[in-house]
């Protein structure tokens, strides 16, 4: 998987990933919107928007599919893009961060576990 085919998927399974990207490309311009960048938004947006979302399995299937089996820049990309993201969101809310530990695959919980061991911040992912 490379970075096209991740941000097409997630286009279909996230509405709101347009409207994320049109704002990036406003925010960046004249330069491209970098795919960590992106991704970190859409971390966020996920984290921020947990309860409401429809098709959490299939997204968080798209994010283990672009960790265990995506191009080395995407895989930084999820990884320390929206897999930092959702976790920087949930620093002061464990018990948002456990309702979104299940939905996260096995390569994706690794890099979690790592980042959070790395930065100390407390939160546990089991």
């Amino acid at each position: 998987m490379n970075a096209t085919e991740f941000t097409d998927r997630l286009r279909i399974l996230l509405p709101e990933f347009t409207r994320i990207e049109e704002r990036l490309k406003l925010e960046f311009f004249p330069a491209p919107i970098g795919i960590v960048s992106l991704c970190g938004e859409v971390g966020w947006h996920i984290a921020a928007n947990f309860h409401s979302l429809r098709n959490l399995r299939a997204l968080f299937e798209v994010i283990e599919a672009a960790m265990a089996r995506g191009n080395d820049g995407l895989k930084n990309a999820v990884a320390t893009g929206l897999i930092e993201g959702l976790i920087s969101s949930s620093d002061n809310h464990l018990s948002e961060w456990e309702i979104i530990v299940p939905y996260l695959g096995m390569e994706s919980k690794v890099y979690a576990d790592a980042w959070i061991k790395f930065t100390d911040t407390g939160t546990i992912s089991e």
